[in-house]
């Protein structure tokens, strides 16, 4: 709510505390460092952080991983889109941020422990089959994503240590209610003023430019007829159909699979269990003696200390039992009918003793109404093996030095050549016009090192490709001669644009100084001024929505009593001058319960702040040199653009 009002800064805070994302296992913003802070990443410095450093391969990983999630949500984004928008500056500044938090908390002798990150580990819902910690998945899972068991536990110990550190920080704020009601009272505000569009159409023709304006055009807006970096590059993407095929398991596997495995498809017994463990055999015998004499099991066990969700096993099979316990315990459990209580088994936990409360008999699915769907589970994860193992022979018979045509042949793989590409697609004719082109490989292409021979890229989720960097083409000047119908066309545009922008001005100006906007306008032909009345927390509301507020809406909430502004009109179309007659301050009587909204809201921005804040003083105590240079030049490596 009062980022809109305030127009603050967007916090650190709110755009993610470096998270993995754990439940998805997308690690998208982290990468550890080696011991001693040392980097692990190759490639120019593009920060040092204390004694850790940010090379270039960290920072292109890293973006990457961070291209690859967003595309998620937006499927076309690229390389340029993300850094455009600002996703470079937010995670190179984060990647900094978690260097020195890290080295904080070691610093100050912050230990997460082997357990704490094993309990995270297991909690993860894409590791688990039905409900429990599958190893195997694990596995497979580290193997789609392309991370190592140790990456992915430093990732976890420094996030557990990002929330031990941040969070009791961002509870700590308090805001008062009497700090919240000016904030309020401002919501409540109501304007009232006129806007006046000023296009670049109703402006005189300001006739054919010289020669001297051309030229001169031309070169103040060379980023503009520069062509990017182009790279050609050949490819051959790895058939994952193909290997779906050879996945396929036979009928006869299908079978045994369902035939060794009955407790997945309800062909065994299972029992409701319930079970105390005591620590000596006279009190387990008495617990049960306790039982036995009319005492109810979950009454008894809460004379222990045990809560009814402590002593709750849930359904188990036989196995099942057996495996958790030993099969002293199973044997008993699967002994008793239902109400009964066993005798005490002793295990290196000491006594148990269990009580069986419902017993389910087995009722097996038919096979012929599971075979489908443990023929596709089957699949799925032989093909995920059959990929990992040909994405790991690929790499290695890459870098043994055979070539990417030879590494494609014995994959029985096409190679393919494109052409030479700008970073978002565009493919340039001789005429330098240009058509766009779908290549998903664009961002591996654009994050290679020339120097780099072939090399195994993911293109998406479960494909790879093989790929290896052709001819790279520098950004290109195109000499005015060649497009002079077109500079001339923009440089009319431009100067329609700087006309209306001067009479806009020229109105602007009079108008602020007492003029009805009727009387600033005077003589110029302009379409007619819409007058317009709001009230800011309607506009607050429409941005929480998702809705688009007009630039020039906005404008009038921020333009003092009596004054004109000018704001430019969206594509280049002209300008708006925007002027406010009156202010009605807002009435807090009139909506009272608005001061509470608003303090929640500012209690959150402040935890935000305060965990900013703090965040920021590490890394002044780490000390963070950065180097914009070189983050300059491999950000223009990786968008393919030319920088003045």
């Amino acid at each position: 709510m009062l980022k809109t009002l305030r127009n603050s800064v967007s916090s650190w805070v709110g755009i993610g505390i470096l998270v993995v994302a754990l439940g998805a296992l997308v690690f998208t913003l982290f990468q550890p460092s080696g011991p001693g802070g040392t980097p692990t990443g190759t490639g120019p410095i593009l920060a040092t952080v204390g004694d850790a450093s940010i090379s270039e391969s960290e920072y292109v990983r890293m973006i990457d991983r961070a291209v690859t999630r967003e595309r998620e949500r937006t499927p076309k984004i690229t390389n340029p889109d993300f850094i455009g928008a600002g996703g470079g500056t937010m995670v190179f500044d984060q990647m900094i941020a978690g260097k020195a938090i890290s080295q904080f908390g070691a610093a100050n002798g912050m230990v997460i422990s082997k357990r704490m990150i094993d309990g995270e580990i297991a909690s993860i819902p894409a590791l688990q089959v039905n409900g429990k910690f599958d190893d195997a998945t694990f596995r497979r899972l580290l193997a789609d994503q392309r991370i190592s068991e140790a990456e992915l536990r430093d990732g976890i110990e420094s996030d557990l240590k990002r929330r031990q550190l941040l969070q009791p920080v961002a509870l700590g704020a308090t805001v008062p209610r009497g700090m919240a009601e000016p904030f309020a009272a401002l919501l409540l505000e109501v304007r009232r003023g006129v806007i006046l569009p000023v296009p670049s159409a109703a402006m005189p023709d300001p006739g054919k430019p010289t020669d001297a304006q051309l030229q001169a055009f031309h070169a103040g807006n060379k980023a503009a007829y520069t062509l990017p970096e182009r790279r050609s590059f050949r490819y051959a993407e790895i058939d994952t159909f193909a290997l779906a095929e050879k996945a396929r398991p036979t009928a006869a596997e299908v079978r045994k699979a369902y035939d060794d495995n009955p407790a997945d498809y309800g062909g065994v017994e299972t029992r409701a269990v319930n079970q105390i463990v005591l620590r000596d055999e006279a009190a387990a015998k008495a617990f049960v003696a306790a039982v036995r004499g009319g005492t109810g099991f979950a009454e008894a066990a809460k004379a222990q200390g045990f809560s009814a969700e402590d002593i709750a096993l849930g359904l188990q099979t036989r196995d099942g039992l057996a495996d958790a316990v030993n099969d002293a315990l199973a044997t008993t459990a699967f002994g008793l009918q239902p109400g009964a209580v066993g005798d005490p088994v002793q295990s290196d936990l000491g006594f148990h003793v269990v009580e069986v409360t419902r017993i389910i008999p087995p009722a097996a699915r038919p096979f012929a109404t599971v075979s489908a769907e443990i023929e596709k589970r089957m699949m799925d994860e032989k093909l995920a093996d059959l990929l990992a193992d040909t994405v790991a022979q690929a790499e290695d018979k890459l870098a043994a030095g055979e070539s990417l045509a030879d590494v494609a042949k014995g994959l029985g793989i096409a190679v393919q050549t494109s052409p030479a590409l700008t970073a978002d697609g565009r493919l340039f004719g001789d005429d330098f016009t240009s058509e766009r082109i779908e290549q998903p490989l664009l961002p591996m292409v654009f994050a290679a090192d020339p120097a780099d021979g072939p090399q195994v890229v993911e293109v998406s989720a479960n494909r790879f490709a093989l790929l290896e960097l052709g001819d790279v083409t520098a950004p290109l000047l195109v000499p005015l001669d060649k497009i002079r119908a077109d500079v001339e066309a923009a440089w009319k545009i431009k100067s329609l644009s700087d006309a209306a922008k001067q009479a806009a001005d020229e109105i602007a100006a009079a108008a602020s100084k007492g003029q009805t906007l009727a009387q600033a306008v005077g003589s110029r032909r302009l379409p007619p001024a819409q007058e317009l009345s709001v009230r800011r927390l309607e506009l607050t509301q429409m941005a929480q929505q998702g809705q688009q507020v007009p630039p020039p809406v906005i404008m009038l909430l921020n333009t003092p009593q009596g004054q004109a502004r000018v704001i430019p009109a969206p594509g280049g179309q002209g300008w708006f001058v925007v002027k406010v007659n009156a202010v009605q301050p807002g009435n807090l009587a009139e909506a009272p319960q608005l001061i509470d909204a608003v303090r929640q809201s500012l209690l959150r921005e402040a935890g935000d702040e305060m965990v900013e804040t703090f965040v920021r003083a590490i890394e002044r105590d780490a000390g963070v040199v950065k180097k914009p240079e070189a983050l300059k030049a491999v950000n223009r490596r990786l968008t393919g653009a030319i920088v003045e």
